[in-house]
């Protein structure tokens, strides 16, 4: 199988460095783009298996982004890697149809949560999981 296409969105340089690190041999990462709207425009044109975005990012949240590219490419697999912890913002995340919400000190499980989100699941960081135990919702159903 070849390596899962993934895009990565994130304002912050270092991170992207961290997680472009992480993720060198078990994925292609076909694009690296800065705000939102680089978002919606990279995603329509580079056709990724994977994005990975936060949600504080300029010019339009990740949140926004998501549910716009979900509207016109509900194929996407969206993982969010954010530092945002509080039930709502996870909640928000999958209602708007993500498949994974990993947090940025947890990125060590961004293997794991693409291989779960490309075989159908979903994932929650270990983190969120143990505090929050319910907060992710079962994969929908075929």
């Amino acid at each position: 199988m070849d390596k899962p296409k993934i895009l990565l969105a994130d304002d912050h340089p270092e991170m992207l460095l961290v997680v472009a690190h992480q993720l060198d041999e078990t994925v292609a990462i076909v694009g690296v783009v800065h705000d939102g709207i680089e978002l919606l425009r990279a995603a329509e044109v580079l056709k990724p298996d994977v994005i990975l975005l936060d949600i504080s990012m300029p010019h339009m949240n990740g949140l926004e982004a998501a549910r716009r590219l979900l509207a016109t490419m509900p194929e996407l697999r969206i993982i969010f890697l954010t530092m945002h912890d509080r039930p709502f913002y996870v909640t928000e995340a999958f209602r708007l149809g993500a498949r994974g919400y990993v947090l940025k000190r947890s990125a060590h499980e961004l293997p794991i949560a693409i291989e779960c989100v490309i075989k159908g699941g979903r994932f929650l960081s270990s983190t969120l999981r143990d505090v929050h135990p319910g907060l992710i919702p079962a994969a929908p159903t075929e």
